[in-house]
């Protein structure tokens, strides 16, 4: 718990920085909240009442000599939700020691005084909220700034065909899970996805639970330079590969940060991964995979499918905090394949341990790989329709993606236009900043 005189005095220096008394006004303030300050807190709200402003800081000191003035750049929010804490603190610590009294004497006596003081120490809490009616021009500007094609408001995942299911990944409140069997190449696709965004010139990173960097270097390579990823592991001769490998820069400001479990010191929670997106300025963030990552709000009793829920929410979270994408990997159960329909990918219902994982997911895509063809279902997708089977003649080895069918209507969206020109703008980005 903090200190109250830390946060009054935090509030007290921020009034008298900003003069700004709707602070105490809307948010229903008095004396009480200012524990060890009310004097201060008084005399800042009588002069406020007779002179209609906050006094300055040289009025302040003339009555208060000894108080430690210092710049504030703490949030509104986060000091009403201190000063709430505090006020609750000291409004239920005398109820509680009372009852404790009164627990010596006879139990009922603590129970029935509980009872009759539970309302008049019932805490604040900071509710926010937003008027979808009062704050419609603020919709309106972000509908303008969708609208001018010179600002890029999604990534595209480098097939046009997905994304004109999709519109292509969100910067933010997106949290994509691509479900699939064990061997189907889902990490290949998302190492896909990734390459894609580097390419536009983003910073891209990527939680490996599994392989080394080099490795999924190899198979970057394949997806970006269409080298031999079996010739590569194997040290094959490969004509023109040190050229490509010379090429390859982030002079566009671009990076392909990958860390490991070892990276980590071991497997990392969701609070390493918003450490590692805030120290490299990451703006798509990998995840391979779910099951091989901790749980750092988990009870020792919680079961598999509580700690993947949880990790799932903890992901969405950190995408609405930090405006980014994240792609996760989910492993399918062993009844997430017809294996007499070829057509079929893994549905939502056969997420390993957790539909949760589904619940806070924006977009799910079910992946199949079957002799050469790729199969991505679309099993979810909050901003538009499902149902869509995208068929592609996929070659693993050098990385190539050839479109065949769709059993959906993704050929006559009515965002087609608008999304074939965001992937032609990025693929025209891409050809200026990486040659190959």
């Amino acid at each position: 718990m903090a200190s109250t005189l830390v946060v009054g005095s935090q509030v007290i220096n921020k009034l008298l920085q900003t003069g700004d008394y709707n602070f105490i006004k809307v948010n229903g303030l008095d004396e009480t909240y200012f524990h060890g300050f009310e004097n201060e807190f008084n005399f800042i709200n009588e002069h406020y009442k007779k002179y209609g402003k906050i006094p300055d800081t040289m009025t302040f000191l003339e009555k208060f000599q000894d108080f430690g003035l210092y710049e504030v750049n703490e949030t509104d929010d986060y000091l009403l939700d201190r000063l709430y804490e505090e006020n609750a603190y000291y409004k239920i610590r005398p109820v509680l020691n009372e009852a404790n009294n009164k627990m010596k004497e006879d139990a009922r006596l603590a129970y029935n005084y509980l009872k009759e003081t539970f309302e008049s120490i019932k805490p604040h809490t900071v509710v926010k909220s937003k008027d979808i009616i009062d704050d419609a021009m603020e919709r309106y500007e972000e509908y303008m700034n969708r609208n001018n094609s010179e600002i890029a408001m999604t990534i595209s995942s480098g097939m046009p065909e997905l994304d004109e299911v999709f519109g292509g990944w969100e910067f933010g409140e997106e949290l994509v899970t691509i479900v699939a069997r064990t061997n189907a190449g889902k990490s290949w696709i998302m190492l896909k996805f990734l390459a894609e965004a580097w390419k536009q010139g983003y910073r891209v990173g990527l939680y490996s639970g599994e392989m080394s960097p080099n490795k999924l270097g190899y198979r970057f390579d394949a997806l970006f330079g269409h080298y031999s990823n079996r010739a590569l592991v194997r040290g094959i001769q490969v004509d023109g590969y040190k050229d490509y490998i010379e090429s390859l820069n982030n002079d566009n400001g671009a990076c392909f940060k990958i860390a490991t479990k070892e990276d980590f010191g071991g497997t990392p929670t969701v609070q390493h991964i918003r450490n590692f997106v805030e120290e490299n300025k990451i703006q798509i963030m990998g995840i391979d995979q779910l099951s091989l990552m901790a749980d750092g709000r988990a009870s020792r009793n919680d079961p598999p499918r509580m700690r993947l829920s949880h990790i799932a929410e903890d992901l969405f979270s950190l995408s609405t905090e930090y405006k980014i994408p994240i792609l996760a990997l989910a492993q399918a159960n062993r009844a997430g394949i017809n294996k007499e329909d070829e057509m079929a990918a893994p549905g939502l219902e056969s997420i390993k341990e957790s539909d949760d994982i589904a619940h806070n997911s924006s977009k799910c895509i079910g992946m199949r790989q079957n002799n050469g063809n790729l199969i991505l279902d679309i099993i979810k997708n909050r901003e538009g329709r499902v149902g869509d089977k995208l068929l592609y003649n996929w070659d693993i080895d050098v990385g190539h993606f050839t479109y065949n069918s769709t059993n959906g209507d993704a050929a006559s969206s009515p965002i087609k236009q608008v999304s074939q020109h965001m992937v032609q703008a990025a693929v025209e980005k891409a050809t200026i900043n990486n040659p190959f």
